[in-house]
């Protein structure tokens, strides 16, 4: 069985530590692609990147409350290439350093990271695909109104963070 979950995220400010808010959003669709279900919610202080990672962890973790999530393929899309890229190409090796990047540094959203990879081994698989933004696709289109909503309540069409 598969479901597909667009996610969003996006910051006002993008600067952690200077109390800027920033909004996550996710849709879960059916093999059929009708909605069965959509949340977004708002953060203080944080980042673009910290709400794309909210974004995808709040989405796995409803559907484990939704459904008997292990029979499920999960399909992530996304136009975050920072979650993306670094999911695929470097959590293994973070994984295997202790959470630390090449040069030795910390990995930066590492409470995040963490908290992503321990969700990915409950489902029957999930892979990732990038989605670019703002080029029409309806459901990315969604979730962007549903961050858009959350960080700008009385102020339509002004954009977010982007990637």
């Amino acid at each position: 069985m598969l479901l597909t979950m667009y996610t969003d995220g996006g910051c006002s400010g993008n600067r952690r530590g200077a109390g800027c808010p920033g909004s996550w959003a996710y849709i879960i669709l059916d093999i059929a692609n009708n909605i069965l279900d959509k949340n977004c919610g708002i953060e203080h202080d944080t980042t673009n990147n910290r709400m794309e990672l909210h974004s995808i962890i709040n989405g796995l973790e409803n559907i484990k409350k939704m459904i008997e999530y292990n029979l499920y393929s999960i399909i992530i899309k996304s136009d975050s290439k920072y979650v993306i890229n670094n999911y695929e190409e470097f959590l293994p090796e973070w994984k295997k350093s202790g959470w630390r990047k090449c040069g030795g540094g910390l990995v930066i959203n590492s409470d995040l990271w963490k908290r992503l990879d321990l969700l990915i081994p409950d489902f029957k698989s999930v892979s990732f695909q990038w989605v670019k933004g703002h080029a029409g696709d309806e459901f990315n289109a969604l979730a962007d109104q549903m961050v858009r909503s959350k960080l700008y309540p009385t102020e339509k069409g002004r954009s977010h963070a982007s990637n």
